[in-house]
């Protein structure tokens, strides 16, 4: 009998090593996550306390990081492990079978499932979800209130966890209930593939210098496809001006174009279920127009008797011969005989209950997802095909928002050719200008040169302002300086003058490590040169020689908390009014820096300096 007893829940202390061998059986690269668990466990071990990051690409694979993750932290002695997920009922179901699907011991509850005996609770492990609503939380805290630690891992982390009443010397609701339950036993891991609001806001005093970068599997696709740094765009964009004609009839082109692109996969040897998404608007009553058009559309082609038939008959022939030219009538019989394999869904609709787990991995070979705020964060659409996308704003974009709205991205290297994305011109250059201003940031994390500097113009910004710690964070010192090398006065850092600005920023890339001139600033500066834009290059300059004016931090580190590149910096050099000033500062020890400013009022740097950073 004591040898049953002794054996009750003792899983062993291989749950995580259980778990990659089990992904790699299946064919799945684990290297990434890997990487970001060891990475995360140091963060951990060496500031058991302290809150930090994960950050990584949007649909890019972080949920089954998250389940490796919560493996790892059971291994290594976690008692209570709380995941928090936006307030969606289908979220949280989605995510739950997941990571009950893992087969994790303890077996992951809703917070709900617990004892209602609080007292046993810190008596057992426990792997615990929960919403992030004010009432779920509420009850969570209470019943976690005698549990000595706890670990928060907080998925889509930029989403209702900061404080957005921050400048008030106040907490928000959300804010201060995750605040509360992390208490001084709890830490706090933050996920999201938008960090710049945990960054500006202070979010539970997260550190970016502990932040870890976590790559996208092998099969992502995601922003440097569908936003190529040289516009060449190599998959079905179909842009359109947002006044011009009917928006209605657009919509029923573009699904006629879906279903056409399903058939071409399936005589491709793709032979799968496929979604399109349509997304125009933040209000229910504009999502029961969309539905509607989607449903009529199918509905004719459904029925030879309907009136619109034939028309929509030609149409659908039309297209079946761009996408089929060899035999552009077996595509048409294709999508006849199939019509009617079709599923729609309404997603935050009026309704009081959608259930949307059909349309994320579709059941049905024409699968349609229309609505709603949902669709902007967190799902995983798989065989996402299609993607109409016309929502936009009165004011300026915030990038964490329109980056999250990125659905396309994601498991499509098989067919990333064939997507469909339907979009206005003006949004479609709003939202590349989102991803080149994120990606500049995101890669500076990456280099681990400091906090990020998130970029900003009259048209976007990188969060919500309200978020933003104003009494930390620094929006007008506006400069970029990277990894510190040996300075050689021998060296044509800068190259010839005599040289075009683009053969400049060659003999920088050419002289520099990728740490000292990081590509991601390479490549950005040589778009905007194609774009017309020039650049100055500024003479080297000696830093810290006048010791009084300077500590020997900041000599040493040739960086100051103010900034090094002063606004007269512009007018010394050979085009004062260039956008672009590159410069290097080097100190008496021989070291140096590139530094990186842009002119002007169009575009700002946006940069914590908080003094513990």
């Amino acid at each position: 009998m004591d040898k049953w007893i002794g054996i009750v829940g003792k899983v062993g202390a291989d749950q995580y090593d259980r778990r990659i061998r089990g992904l790699q059986k299946n064919g799945y690269d684990t290297t990434a996550i890997e990487k970001a668990i060891s990475k995360t466990m140091d963060s951990i071990r060496e500031a058991p306390k302290e809150s930090f990051v994960i950050f990584g690409e949007p649909q890019s694979g972080k949920t089954e990081m998250m389940i490796a993750l919560n493996a790892k932290l059971l291994d290594d002695g976690c008692d209570v492990i709380v995941n928090l997920l936006t307030d969606s009922v289908d979220l949280l179901q989605q995510n739950l079978s997941r990571f009950r699907r893992a087969g994790l011991s303890p077996s992951p509850k809703q917070f709900s499932e617990l004892p209602a005996d609080a007292r046993t609770i810190g008596q057992r492990k426990w792997v615990v979800f929960s919403k992030k609503n004010a009432r779920d939380l509420e009850k969570l805290k209470d019943s976690l209130r005698f549990v000595s630690r706890v670990v928060v891992v907080d998925d889509e982390a930029d989403y209702a966890s900061p404080n957005s009443r921050i400048n008030n010397d106040d907490r928000s609701r959300i804010n201060k209930l995750i605040h509360d339950l992390l208490g001084e036993r709890g830490q706090y891991i933050g996920v999201t593939a938008t960090p710049a609001r945990l960054d500006l806001n202070n979010t539970f005093d997260n550190n970016t210098e502990r932040w870890v970068d976590f790559d996208p599997h092998s099969q992502y696709v995601g922003q440097e496809f569908f936003f190529p740094q040289d516009g060449r765009i190599a998959y079905r964009i179909h842009l359109f001006d947002a006044d011009e004609g009917d928006e209605r009839r657009e919509l029923r082109t573009a699904i006629l174009h879906f279903l056409c692109g399903v058939g071409e996969l399936h005589f491709a040897g793709i032979e799968k279920n496929f979604t399109m998404i349509v997304h125009t608007s933040g209000k229910t009553r504009e999502h029961g127009e969309d539905f509607r058009i989607v449903e009529r559309t199918l509905a004719v082609l459904s029925d030879p008797d309907e009136k619109a038939f034939r028309q929509r008959l030609k149409e659908l022939q039309r297209i079946a011969a761009e996408y089929w030219p060899r035999a552009p009538e077996k595509l048409v019989e294709f999508v006849l005989r199939n019509i009617q394999r079709h599923q729609l869904v309404e997603i935050n609709s009026t309704k009081k209950r959608t259930n949307i787990s059909d349309i994320l991995s579709p059941t049905s070979l024409f699968s349609f997802a229309v609505g709603g705020n949902i669709i902007s964060r967190g799902v995983t659409f798989e065989n996402l095909l299609s993607m109409y996308f016309t929502r936009t704003v009165k004011g300026k974009f915030t990038q964490d928002t329109y980056i999250q709205r990125a659905r396309m991205f994601g498991n499509r290297a098989r067919y990333k050719e064939k997507f469909q994305l339907w979009i206005p011109r003006e949004l479609m250059a709003n939202w590349a200008k989102c991803f080149a201003f994120h990606q500049l940031a995101i890669q500076a994390a990456r280099t681990g040169s400091g906090a990020p500097v998130w970029l900003a113009d009259h048209k976007s910004t990188p969060t919500s302002p309200t978020s933003i710690d104003r009494s930390s964070v620094d929006f007008n010192d506006g400069e970029m300086s990277f990894a510190i090398f040996d300075f050689r006065e021998s060296h044509q850092y800068l190259g010839n003058s005599n040289d075009d600005d683009l053969r400049r920023v060659e003999a920088i890339r050419n002289c520099l490590e990728q740490l000292c001139f990081p590509d991601y600033v390479y490549n950005y500066l040589k778009q905007e040169i194609e774009f017309g834009e020039s650049v100055c290059f500024h003479r080297p300059s000696s830093f810290g020689t006048e010791k009084a004016k300077y500590s020997e931090d900041e000599i040493n580190g040739i960086r100051r908390k103010k900034g090094i590149f002063s606004t007269n910096e512009f007018r010394r050099g050979d085009k004062p009014e260039a956008k672009h000033h590159l410069k290097i500062f080097h100190n008496p020890s021989g070291k140096a820096r590139l530094f990186y400013k842009i002119n002007g009022r169009a575009i700002r740097f946006i940069q914590n300096k908080r003094d513990d950073q």
